[in-house]
């Protein structure tokens, strides 16, 4: 998965204990493991409100970096892309690796989407994609080697891999789920463990999703096969016809504004982020109940970036999923938009 070759590609530019990794404000929990695994201290720079890095905030917050920083996270998140020559321009002076985290980015050669050039390192993690069980990307300079996986995937993984593919395609990636009535009673989560006003993580390890182990496992040849033989174009098409119906509905719901409201033409989407602006608490309920499947990286860690501490609660992630068919999609837009317009 990506978080495992987030690591490889931190472990490559000498993170570890006594250093530092510096990651934006607004991320998922999953981003920081690596560095954490490694024994680092993760301090998390400023973004800008679509999600770009905030230059003069992270070179201030390398400045007074307690250790060290050895690595810089940059992502483009939700699969858009951000402009990180900057960035690596700044990187590349004070000889800090830049790891262009692509997690959210469909990596296929038949659809070009011009990101992870510019990073020291690029990961993806083709999972989000493709009904696969596990196996991340990684590529990097050729300066910066990075040792190969010390193990194979055994028979064994094989089988499991494939048989959980096939349950994965079976079910779909983006089914209608049952409310989850604990969900709309108890507060979010809060793994990060910060105080409000703190730019650094107090968490001392990875979160449980975080599987040591598989840090210098290989990924599976069933994985490797199946996404090269799947037909990337339609599903770009597809991730964007959903992307666009969303964009559609979104523009009648009072309060609730998309992130993304336009598609530039290389983009192919993972989600699609809808910030609510008022009654925060009530819009997310209203359309759990709804059934509407949506998440929220409420478990990131806080930090004194305005824009990640609004976003971390009212920035929701609906699906635009290729496995959709149109009655599913249809029945998605119906529910949500009856949640979101009995809202006044």
């Amino acid at each position: 998965m990506g978080r495992y070759a987030l690591h490889a590609a931190l472990k490559a530019s000498g993170v570890g204990p006594g250093t530092c990794v510096l990651a934006p404000a607004y991320h998922c929990r999953s981003m920081i493991d690596g560095a954490l695994a490694l024994g680092a201290e993760v301090a998390f720079y400023r973004v800008t409100p679509s999600l770009g890095a905030d230059l003069d905030a992270l070179a201030k917050l390398a400045a007074h970096a307690r250790r060290p920083v050895r690595a810089v996270i940059a992502a483009h998140s939700f699969g858009f892309g951000q402009e990180l020559t900057a960035v690596g321009d700044w990187c590349q002076a004070q000889a800090i690796r830049l790891v262009e985290d692509c997690s959210h980015v469909l990596v296929h050669p038949v659809v070009p989407t011009g990101l992870g050039l510019t990073g020291d390192f690029g990961i993806a993690s083709p999972n989000k994609f493709f009904p696969v069980e596990n196996g991340g990307l990684l590529w990097h300079r050729p300066q910066w080697p990075v040792p190969p996986a010390a193990r194979g995937s055994s028979p064994l993984d094989e089988l499991r891999g494939a048989w959980h593919t096939l349950q994965r395609a079976r079910v779909g990636r983006a089914g209608v789920p049952a409310a989850d009535q604990t969900a709309l009673v108890q507060p979010p989560a809060a793994t990060g463990g910060l105080e409000a006003g703190d730019s650094e993580c107090t968490a001392v390890g990875p979160s449980d999703n975080f599987d040591a182990r598989l840090c210098n496992a290989s990924g599976q040849a069933g994985a490797r096969w199946l996404a090269a033989h799947t037909d990337a174009a339609a599903m770009a098409a597809q991730r964007r016809r959903r992307y666009q119906q969303w964009m559609d509905a979104a523009r009648q719901w009072p309060e609730v504004q998309a992130l993304y409201p336009a598609l530039p033409a290389q983009v192919v989407p993972y989600m699609v982020p809808l910030f609510l602006r008022s009654r925060v608490a009530e819009r997310f309920q209203a359309l759990k109940y709804a059934r509407v499947p949506l998440g929220r990286w409420d478990d990131m860690a806080v930090s004194d970036c305005p824009v990640a501490r609004r976003y971390r609660l009212a920035l929701v992630h609906l699906p635009c999923h290729q496995s959709i068919d149109d009655h599913q999609m249809d029945w998605l837009l119906q529910a949500a938009t009856r949640a979101m317009t009995g809202i006044r």
